[in-house]
This record gives C-alpha cells, structure tokens and sequence, in this order.
C-alpha cells in the first residue's frame, strides 16, 4: 500500500536494528571478551532469529494488505465495466424499442392519411394526485409543434389522451380515464352514438364510462369504441377501448358502458402526438 514501507525494506530494516544493537554492545565490551562476549554471541543468535521471524511476518502482512489492495481497486474497475455494459445494453434495448414503434407509427399513420402531422414525446413523470389521471412529457411550445387538445396515442393508434397544459419543454396529458376526459365517440360494429367521458370511482380501476346511451342502442362486452370526431376536438376514428359491461344507472331510467381503454396505461415510456389532421365526423 502507498502509505506503508514495502514489505522487504521493514524486514531488513528490523535486522538491521538487533545486529547494530548488539555491535554497540560488543564494542563497549571489547576489553572483557571471556565471559561476556560468549554471552553476547550466544543472546545475538536467538536476538536475529526473532528478528528474522518478525521481519517475515511484517513481510507477509504488508504482503497481504498489498494484495488486499490490488483485488479492491480490481473489483472497483470490473463493477465500472459491469455497469457501463449494462448502460450500453439498455441503450440498445431503448434505441430498438424506439425503432419499432416508429415502424408501428408509420403502418398506422399509412392508414389513416388524415392524421398529416405527428411528434414523439417521452413520458418524464406521472401525477402523484389521487384525484386525477396525467402526466408529463418532454415537449413543450420551445422544441414542438404541441398546443392544448393535441390528442396523445401509442404507436399503434389507441388513444392515451388529450394535451391539457403546454410549458416552455414540457407539457401535461391528461388520460382517457381522467374525469376531466369527455368526447364524442361511438361503437364500431353499429356507429351507435354516445359520449366517452372519464369517472372518479371508474377512474381509480383504470376504466372509463360510455355515457348517454339510446333505450334502443345495441351494445354488448367487448364492442369497440371509436372517437367520433365531432366538433373538430379530436381525429375521427382512434381506437379509445372495449366495452367490459353494459349496465343501467341508479335511478333506472338510463344505461352506460364501462370502457377499458386499448391503451396500457401502466407502461408508457414513449407516445405520439397527432399535431395536425383533417377534420371528418364518424358515426351513424
């Protein structure tokens, strides 16, 4: 280690110390060689070997720290490269799965040639309010074409939601299931009309409810439900989700549908922003 004396120099420095020790003796003694000086030669030669052995442990000490250290700073450059490997790995991982939803946005843009401008956006952050269902992402008026209504979909056209707020490089979506959510929709099989709108107590289950409902609408569990596009406030035809039950409300007099939305709202990382489309109505 950088701070102890190598391991062989404390060894020899330790023999060093017994030998001139017991010099200096021997000179004072000099002129008394009998007893003295057999006593000194015979104290001087289990004096070195102790020296010796203490030197070797000194030595194999040093030795082992020095050791100690080398596999240290050894296993600080392997989980270095572990997790740059694993930065680069996720990367690739990111970098595929952004190419294959673009691949996916552009079989869907190719069939609906209506919707003329899209923008990708990386979702950044969810609400942690209870009373609500939005997020952000990373475009704002600075770096897009984004404005308030833009509506929000995946890459292969299920609507997620609507551009509630725009900031300088960020903007707020709110979801399909938020209670803020209200738009013009109808069901697939038939153009039933009706109205999607978000719910708090369906909200809280990830679902949202099709409202205003005719006594003679045909409408059964698993019916798609399709953005009308009426009014102009959202394109015509994005999938918003399918019916999981047919219900009547408390006072009898009507009925609703909830809807779960085609959209995983559990695991968005990247969506698409429909920026520019032309206006058609749908529905019967």
């Amino acid at each position: 280690m950088r701070r102890f004396l190598k391991p062989r120099v404390i060894g020899f420095l330790a023999i060093a110390v017994v030998i001139a020790a017991v010099t200096i003796i021997s000179v004072n003694t000099r002129g008394n060689s009998g007893f003295i000086t057999n006593s000194l030669m015979s104290l001087s030669k289990p004096l070195k070997s102790a020296a010796s052995s203490v030197a070797k442990t000194f030595e194999s000490f040093y030795g082992y720290m020095y050791k100690y250290e080398q596999l240290e700073q050894e296993n600080k450059e392997l989980k270095a490269k572990l997790y740059k490997q694993t930065q680069d790995n996720q990367n690739v991982d990111e970098i595929s799965k952004e190419n294959d939803d673009l691949h996916a946005l552009f079989d869907f843009s190719s069939r609906h040639p209506d919707y003329t401008q899209y923008d990708m956006a990386e979702v950044i952050s969810w609400s942690s309010s209870n009373w609500d269902s939005s997020f952000t992402i990373d475009k704002g008026s600075s770096n897009s074409k984004i404005k308030a209504g833009d509506c929000v979909i995946t890459e292969v056209g299920a609507l997620v939601g609507v551009v509630s707020e725009v900031g300088a490089n960020s903007s707020t979506v709110i979801t399909v299931v938020d209670t803020k959510f209200s738009y013009g929709a109808y069901i697939e099989r038939n153009d039933e009309r009706a109205v999607a709108t978000g719910d708090f107590t369906l909200m809280k289950q990830g679902l949202l409810k099709l409202s205003y409902l005719q006594d003679t609408t045909e409408i059964v569990t698993g019916d798609t439900i399709i953005t009308s596009g009426n009014g102009g406030t959202l394109p015509a035809k994005l999938v918003i989700g399918s019916v999981q039950e047919v219900l009547t409300d408390p006072t009898g007099i009507s009925r609703y549908a909830t809807i779960k939305p085609a959209a995983d709202l559990t695991s968005l990382s990247n969506v698409f922003l429909i920026t520019s489309y032309q206006t058609t109505e749908s529905g019967g």
